[in-house]
């Protein structure tokens, strides 16, 4: 962090608000989309271009969609909040579903826009083009305001660094999440001689711990059952819980459920059971869901034995953010796992201290579980054998193939939605997958890759699509800004031509309905293709189209010599067995 007990020389408003930011000591990054409100910036930011090479670096990035994904990506391996730069309110528009994403993901970021001037040649930098009339709206930050933890429009740069600094402080206390910075033209070119520094603790507020009560509450629930069983979603994104999780498993023997947002349990461990929440719950007598919002759909326990007990460790158990949500617990816990497990398996261990009458308990189910996950590996591997050599390409052989490419350097970024990814991967790297946020604003996955790789340069990045997720990433936009910065990342399409989700969601509501009978699912069919590859070529990336099984591997080890020797992008469009056909 910069001393923050000294005043700065700066000649405008612009300048000042940037002083401020370099001060937070974690912004790198500027992922901007500029507009007729950044003059003031421009030429602030111009002023101290290359002094410091380790100062915030513009981004350009021509749409607000991909550089808010960017953004996102860069926390997930950093866990540090950057800023995006939009214009105004067409700006704030476009951003807004990558904003979405990045609030039910609980990522923390600046989005700052600015604001269509106020005033009519009273001040510098009032209006003066003829878009400054129509597009100025009463309340900006109501676009934003349902998906941000707190927005704020400056009003004078005389406290720049109190503003500045609470939207640090607020993005960063849990749970955490996107701010919202409204700058008005006129403040951005206000003449100044100097801005003080924020002098106080920037700190956000300690992580919630869970209620030491409760945890012995829940060790002993755990401890007495006979049929325990993790369910977790997104305690990965946290990497260092994973080891915790991990260690509570092995104590007591339970099996672990994860639903595929994150790595949150290592895939070949003999404890894992897979993806199948329902399968596993129902003979559960103690369920310990884990950082998850929804353990299955619709939330009936109907399913679940009559005398089970449930327990849910969350940030905010109870989702009080969410309108509706019915997925009850018998015991809520409010905590962040990666500080409360550890807790928690303390208590264990010194509850289990001298229990020799768990012993053979715990041996016993570890032998089950671990023939369970045996069995769920023969059936994994036979999926894969009856795959590779289907035509056209089944999703399940593809991410087989881009699983044996994998090293211990690789990041996944998985926006593929309905092909299943991660079922044919094995995974046992904190940190080694990234998916699409909850809200699933789809556009995500190409930018939020850029982003990742951008925090962590010396890992191999593949972005994992399906074709209507890369349309609407902004291919263009994401690619173009690859290219400029020479950021070497590698996408790979699952181009199944369709939009399976949609074609999914009706054939469960009307299984014998006419669009199943008769094959036609109005609004789903993204034939004929683009030609993916082109796109990627138009911005400087290797690329091509696979259309054999056979040729997938080699066709991925061409993409990534390219991307690991040339410092290139490359893409790879693979055409997938159509959900129609």
């Amino acid at each position: 962090m910069a001393d923050k007990n000294k005043t700065i020389p700066v000649t405008t408003g612009a300048e000042a608000f940037l002083e401020q930011v370099r001060a937070l000591g974690v912004v790198r990054y500027l992922f901007a989309n500029t507009g007729t409100d950044h003059g003031p910036l421009i030429e602030a930011l111009a002023k101290s271009a290359k002094e410091d090479p380790n100062d915030i670096q513009p981004i350009v990035v021509p749409h607000e969609l991909a550089a808010v994904s960017m953004a996102h990506g860069y926390y997930n391996v950093t866990q540090k909040p950057q800023m995006v730069l939009v214009h105004t309110l067409p700006g704030t528009a476009n951003a807004l579903g990558g904003l979405i994403n990045a609030n039910s993901s609980n990522v923390p970021l600046f989005l700052v826009a600015g604001r269509t001037p106020i005033t009519e040649g009273e001040l510098r930098g009032g209006k003066s083009q003829n878009i400054h009339w129509r597009q100025e709206s009463r309340d900006q930050g109501n676009i934003v305001r349902e998906f941000v933890k707190w927005d704020y429009e400056v009003r004078t740069n005389q406290n720049l660094a109190a503003v500045v600094s609470r939207a640090y402080k607020i993005a960063m206390t849990e749970p955490r999440g996107p701010v919202y910075l409204n700058l008005p033209r006129e403040w951005l070119c206000e003449q100044l001689e100097s801005t003080r520094l924020f002098s106080e603790s920037l700190a956000p507020a300690t992580k919630m711990q869970a209620d030491p009560a409760s945890l012995e509450k829940a060790a002993e629930l755990l401890i007495a059952a006979e049929n325990p069983l993790i369910v977790t979603k997104y305690l990965g994104r946290n990497p260092e819980a994973v080891a915790h999780l991990v260690e509570l498993a092995e104590l007591l023997s339970i099996p672990v459920v994860q639903q595929p947002d994150y790595l949150n349990f290592p895939t070949d461990h003999p404890l894992y059971v897979g993806y199948q929440t329902v399968k596993h719950a129902k003979n559960a007598d103690v369920l310990f869901f884990i950082d998850i919002d929804v353990p299955w759909e619709p939330p009936s326990r109907s399913f679940l034995r009559s005398d089970v007990k449930i327990i849910h460790l969350e940030r905010d158990p109870l989702f009080t953010a969410v309108p509706g949500w019915s997925f009850s617990a018998d015991f809520p816990i409010t905590g962040c796992s990666e500080i409360a497990l550890p807790v928690l398996n303390s208590i264990l261990k010194a509850k289990l201290s001298g229990r020799a009458d768990m012993k053979t308990k715990l041996e016993e189910r570890r032998k089950r579980v671990e023939t369970e996950h045996k069995a769920m590996m023969r059936e994994i591997q036979g999926r894969i054998e009856a795959a590779k050599n289907q035509k056209p390409i089944s999703p399940v052989w593809l991410s087989k193939c881009i699983g044996d490419v994998m090293d211990d350097q690789t990041i996944i970024v998985n926006e593929t939605i309905t092909s299943r990814l991660t079922e044919s991967i094995a995974l046992n790297r904190p940190g080694s997958l990234f998916s699409v946020s909850p809200a699933g604003h789809l556009g995500w996955g190409l930018g939020a890759a850029i982003g990742t790789k951008l925090g962590a340069p010396d890992a191999t990045v593949i972005a994992a699509e399906g074709d209507g997720a890369y349309m609407f990433s902004a291919p263009t936009a994401c690619h173009f800004t690859a290219q400029k910065y020479r950021i070497p990342f590698l996408a790979v399409i699952f181009n199944n031509q369709a939009w399976n989700a949609s074609i999914n969601a009706a054939r469960g509501l009307y299984p014998e309905g006419v669009a199943q009978r008769t094959r036609n699912f109005p609004g789903c069919d993204l034939t004929p293709s683009p030609q993916f590859e082109l796109t990627a070529q138009a911005c400087g990336a290797y690329a091509e189209r696979v259309e054999e099984p056979d040729e997938i591997p080699g066709a991925l080890q061409r993409a990534l010599k390219v991307v690991k020797e040339e410092s290139r992008q490359a893409l790879l469009n693979v055409v997938c067995k159509n959900p129609l056909e």
